[in-house]
């Protein structure tokens, strides 16, 4: 059931928020969470019982698993150890779901082999749970685990908001809140923020993103099947693509952000307008946020610091610390979060791209002392990011290439299949409308800022909207809201997945 559904608007959350609201009412703060981690359940158990079935193994098996490895606080070693084995069972899990066919065709392809693909069917969201509950398993390790039973755990690693594509929570931060004795049921000013969010977010994916998809999906799959696709052309491509991702992603966030804020709960921030970034590591500090620091927490602080004392005890020079402890940290970084996308070269590639996007960033930074002008910054980053997501999107590794060679007016004129038509005009217009939109409007959090939506501090430096553009709890914003959830649910018939479903 897909939060763009009518089924899941008018009937899963109004029921939902009823009966928490009724459990809180005569059970208490303990029923309520009881009937949360029953509704998430309800929820994911709606895309298949066999899927239900993994998740329930999985959260079974972590919530075990990092209770008996914080129990070992006076053996590390042995707690060490069930840590590595909790990890590699999540990780071949995950191995096994997900990339399976992928091995099986890279097999195939150095040994000239047959082997047939397995029938299998990767639950929805199992990259995010999976890692959710690695982060879990981490914090037990650390000592860092927070008081829980199986209830918090179930919303923690599974609440139906985010269980399916993020945002990828931490244990601190839900356990911080389901701990409360005071945790808040019926609560209508939280109630209205949160639709309003909700509505915003909804707007962004049917209104927005699934507007742009046919442009996208006409010039990659012109590009997949050989038709002729000239340089503008296939830009126009690129850019509907990057424009679609980003407000299907990020109206997913918002939709889940607005849910949480309903049920009293208060979800970390996703995305901060990243294609206003005027470097690669700024765009990854505001993209996809809750990803960039799951993978810099877990596993890019561990390689820098393991590089850094390998350089002081090889005493390498500058350069070769450097290397050790930034860049080689940063390229292997990247090549798991592509990888983590999903099972075919491209996201392999994808991850290689922007890990030595961000390598060739921190060495420009740290070696040439030279900061470019704020506009070619911008247009150096965009660049970066659009060529990278032509990668993440084409359906494999030539169908990219024929992208490259077409945008950079070197492929089209080989190609010897009908020329591809789009309303090019249209297009542009679109693009025009949606980069303005993202670049100069402020985002979601910024419209909501005198009541911070998010679990997330407020950056000291956020440009926050004001006047009439700035939420306020009065008549005036209900009806805004109510417009714009209007327009939302108006446009709901043509809408498509969200696109983080596939990865």
């Amino acid at each position: 059931m897909s939060f763009t559904s009518l089924q899941f608007i008018f009937g899963f959350v109004p029921v939902a928020y009823i009966g928490f609201v009724l459990a809180h009412r005569f059970g208490g703060p303990k029923q309520a969470i009881n009937l949360l981690a029953t509704i998430s359940l309800v929820f994911y158990a709606m895309w298949g019982l066999p899927l239900l079935a993994i998740l329930l193994l999985s959260m079974i098996f972590n919530f075990t698993m990092g209770n008996v490895i914080a129990n070992l606080s006076s053996n590390p070693k042995m707690a060490k150890n069930l840590l590595a084995g909790g990890v590699i069972a999540n990780l071949g899990m995950l191995g096994y779901l997900k990339y399976s066919n992928f091995f099986i065709d890279v097999a195939n392809q150095f040994s000239g082999g047959g082997i047939d693909h397995l029938s299998i069917v990767a639950p929805l969201g199992v990259s995010f749970f999976t890692f959710v509950q690695i982060g879990f398993l981490i914090d037990a390790s650390n000592g860092k685990l927070m008081p829980h039973n199986f209830s918090r755990y179930i919303v923690f690693s599974a609440f139906f908001p985010c269980v399916t594509a993020g945002p990828l929570v931490m244990q601190r931060e839900m356990m911080d809140q389901l701990s409360d004795p005071k945790f808040p049921a019926l609560d209508m000013r939280r109630v209205f923020i949160g639709i309003t969010m909700f509505a915003m977010g909804l707007c962004k994916k049917v209104l927005l993103a699934d507007s742009i998809a046919p442009f996208a999906d006409s010039v990659f799959g012109g590009a997949q099947h050989g038709l002729a696709i000239d340089a503008g052309t296939s830009w126009i491509g690129a850019l509907s693509y990057t424009l679609q991702l980003y407000f299907d992603f990020s109206g997913y966030s918002d939709m889940a952000i607005g849910l949480g804020t309903i049920f009293g709960i208060k979800l970390p921030l996703n995305f901060d307008s990243p294609l206003k970034s005027t470097n690669i590591s700024e765009f990854w500090r505001r993209w996809h946020m809750t990803m960039t620091r799951f993978f810099t927490a877990y596993i890019y602080s561990g390689l820098a610091m393991h590089g850094m004392r390998s350089g002081m005890r090889w005493k390498l020079n500058r350069f070769g610390r450097f290397f050790l402890a930034a860049a080689a940290p940063s390229i292997l970084t990247f090549l798991f979060a592509g990888i983590w996308h999903g099972a075919g070269w491209t996201f392999v590639i994808y991850g290689l791209m922007h890990g030595l996007a961000i390598a060739i960033f921190l060495a420009w930074r740290e070696f040439s002392g030279i900061k470019l002008p704020s506009p070619l910054a911008w247009l150096t980053t965009t660049v970066t990011v659009v060529c990278g997501l032509v990668m993440f999107r084409s359906s494999d590794v030539p169908t990219a290439l024929k992208m490259f060679g077409n945008m950079t007016a070197l492929g089209s004129s080989a190609s010897t299949g009908p020329a591809l038509t789009i309303d090019s005009a249209q297009a542009l217009s679109m693009i025009v409308v949606m980069g303005a939109i993202a670049l100069l409007l402020p985002n979601t959090q910024q419209f909501l800022h005198r009541e911070w939506p998010v679990i997330d501090s407020m950056p000291e430096e956020t440009p926050l909207a004001a006047g009439l553009l700035a939420w306020t709890p009065k008549l005036s914003s209900a009806l805004l809201t109510a417009l714009v959830l209007t327009a939302g649910i108006a446009s709901i018939g043509s809408s498509s997945g969200f696109l983080y479903y596939k990865f």
